[in-house]
Formats: structure tokens, sequence, C-alpha cells
């Protein structure tokens, strides 16, 4: 295997171990806009796989993701194929379509509503103070692990009744089974999470006083006489949890990274905050990506963009690419907050599978970085981001940073 077979394959670990993997996508999307990768036995997937066609132009990323009836998610989101059980437990609705999909989703917007986001403003802020409050008189720390790590999780917990006794537990399950996504090791995570989920959920079963709770409003929803099953809504606690917690952990502490790199924009952001906050945290979320990719499976042959796709074949959508295409974004690498609003892909392509976190995210990295520089003003990145090893989220393991100790 040569050089360039290692660099521009992300099917393997040391494509995410490049310092900037970002090169070889440019140098991908100025070639074509659809890749053949093969997928040879790695420290990852032992067994290899049988390869898929890697989208990574914005106008192809969208096309596929809103065609659910060519390019299904039923076959699941990951790279690596599964078996059915896996897929349902690695995604739960992430790896549904068409009607399945629509009714499980359905069911859930029921519950998951802007006005439960709304009613949870003041628990956000709150757990944003305390994390920050924690290292605040330090004069430093490391970003990630001391002061925004958990900070995502306390918000979903509260949410989802998590006792606090067990969230350390939960913050540890998620990142392992999203930066290790789709390995046996990750695996293990989910089905931990999941049996968790199922004890809660029996509780909030018998809890009928407690009528107003997340989880008791989900099993009391439903859509033309239906409800969710008592496991389905364990699975569909995990994929929150692991959605929720690790991917906007990674958006705030690479946003802060980004912000570091781009002083200009951020003296601007602490500024004009509250003017400017809805287009930064949009920004915030393309430069990040904090997903990198999903996967779908041609249901039919078909081609995209000139390239024949046969049927059954895997096709991985790169939304780290596609969020930084020059075609549609210009100066992509740059944080901008005022350019022109393009759609970025980091909350997906569009289509059914937009993130149902969406409206919670924004909210979370609003609130937190409203109170971190009104907290700690002059915060500043002091070293090296330490990022994780992952081929799906974009986080960090560890961001040393350096303020005045209020």
């Amino acid at each position: 295997m040569n050089d360039t077979t290692l660099t521009r394959n992300p099917a393997l670990p040391e494509f995410w171990l490049r310092k900037d993997p970002q090169t070889a996508f440019a140098e991908m999307r100025r070639e074509k806009a659809v890749h053949w990768h093969d997928e040879p036995p790695s420290a990852w997937f032992p067994e290899g796989g049988r390869g898929f066609w890697s989208v990574v132009r914005y106008e192809d990323v969208v096309r596929v993701s809103r065609d659910q009836d060519t390019f299904t998610s039923e076959h699941g989101t990951e790279i690596v194929d599964m078996t059915p059980e896996m897929v349902h437990i690695f995604g739960g609705m992430l790896n549904m379509s068409g009607d399945a999909h629509a009714h499980h989703r359905a069911i859930v917007n029921r519950v998951l509503t802007p006005r439960t986001v709304e009613a949870l403003g003041g628990t956000i802020r709150e757990h944003a103070r305390r994390c920050i409050d924690r290292v605040a008189a330090r004069g430093g720390c490391d970003f990630m692990r001391d002061m925004v790590g958990d900070f995502p999780a306390q918000v979903i917990c509260e949410l989802l009744g998590v006792p606090v006794a067990d969230r350390a537990r939960l913050v540890e399950l998620t990142a392992t089974a999203l930066s290790a996504y789709g390995t046996a090791e990750a695996y293990d995570a989910m089905l931990e999470i999941i049996a968790y989920a199922e004890g809660l959920v029996a509780r909030a079963r018998e809890q009928v006083s407690d009528s107003a709770s997340f989880l008791r409003r989900l099993l009391s929803a439903q859509v033309d006489g239906e409800h969710m099953s008592d496991h389905e809504i364990a699975v569909f606690f995990a994929l929150l949890a692991t959605a929720g917690i690790e991917t906007t952990a990674t958006s705030i502490g690479q946003g802060m990274y980004a912000l570091s790199r781009h002083p200009d924009q951020r003296r601007r952001w602490q500024g004009d905050f509250q003017r400017l906050a809805p287009r930064a945290v949009e920004e915030l979320v393309r430069w990040v990506t904090p997903v990198r990719y999903f996967r779908r499976t041609a249901t039919r042959d078909t081609e995209i963009a000139g390239q024949p796709i046969a049927q059954g074949d895997k096709v991985v959508l790169w939304y780290a690419s596609a969020n930084r295409d020059e075609r549609v974004f210009a100066r992509a690498e740059d944080l901008d907050f005022f350019r022109p609003e393009e759609q970025h892909l980091g909350f997906g392509g569009g289509g059914p599978h937009f993130c149902l976190g969406a409206v919670l995210a924004r909210k979370e990295i609003t609130v937190f970085f409203e109170e971190l520089f009104a907290r700690l003003p002059d915060i500043e990145v002091s070293g090296e981001p330490e990022p994780l090893h992952s081929n799906f989220v974009n986080g960090l393991a560890s961001l040393p940073v350096r303020y005045t100790p209020a």
C-alpha cells in the first residue's frame, strides 16, 4: 500500500492522523465529485469491508441526502457493514427510511419541540456557569477536560431525567460510542447505554405523577394511535445522548479553537454578541462540522455526477468536505461571521434526516459562549489542541487555555 493510498483513503485510521485531512478532501473535490475507496483490514475494522463511494462536493451531498428513495439509510449510516441488529442498536430511527422513519420522527417531534428547548434555557445557563466557574479562579485549564466536557451531558441528562450519580459513566460511554463509531467497542458502549435507558424508561412508566417529564411525555406521545415501545424509546435515548453530548462539546471546543485562529471575528462577536450570535453559531458549526459523515446505500442502479453507482453500493456523504467546498463557500477555510447565508451541512444535508437536536445544539452553543465571554473575557488558547482519533466525530481530546483568574 503506497503513501497516496494511505493519505487519500478516509476508511483508514492513518488518514485521520494527518495534520490536516481537509487538504486531502480539497484535492479530491478538485479532481472529481465521487471517489471509490477500498476498505482494507485495519486496527479499527480488522475484517475490512467491501469498499464505498465517497461524495465530497456540496451539491452532490445535498442531492443524495434528500433522495431517500434512491439512497436509503435503513442499511446503516456507518461506513462498516453491520448486522440488522447492530444497525438498529447504533441508530434507531437514524437508520430507518420511508414510513418507519417518518412515524418515529413524528412521535419525537411531539415532545422535542422548540418550546421544550426554550423551557430548558435556565438549566442550560445554570450548567454553563457552573462549568466555567469551577475553573475560573485557576487562570488556566484544559478547555475540553475541565470546562466543556460534561456541559452538554448535564443538559441532556437533565432533559432525560438521569440521576447525577450516573452521569459520569454516561458521558464516558457516549464518548466511546462516537469516537470509535462502528467498532465492537462502540457497539458494546451502545448496548450498555440502551440497557441503562430501559431501566430509566421502566421507572418513568411507574412514576405516573411526573407526567411532565420528557420520558413520560415520550411514553404517552402517539401518532395515528401508535406509541413507541419502551425499547424504541431506550434506543432513541441512546441516539439523543450520543448525538447531543459529544457533538455539542465538539462544536464548542473546536469553536473555541476556531476563534483563536480568527481573532478579528472573535473581537467583533464579543463586541456585539446578541446581534451576531445567530450567524456566529451557524458559521462555527460549518467550520467545525462535528459529524464528519453519514452513509447511505443505493436502492437501485443510479449515478452521482455522472459516476455509475450500482444497487447495494455504499455511498458516504462527507459533510466535512462539503462544508469546505470552495464552489459554495468563498474562502471556505476562514471563519467568517459575515459570509452570505448559504445553508451549511453541519446538521446534515437536508431532507428527512435533518438533525432533530439542531435547536437544542444552537441554544447550548449560544449560551455557553455568552457566559464564557462574560466571565472570562480574555480567555485564549495557550497550546496545540489534541484531536480525537476518529473518522466520525471531529472532536478534541484536549485544548489548553489561559485567562485572567476570576
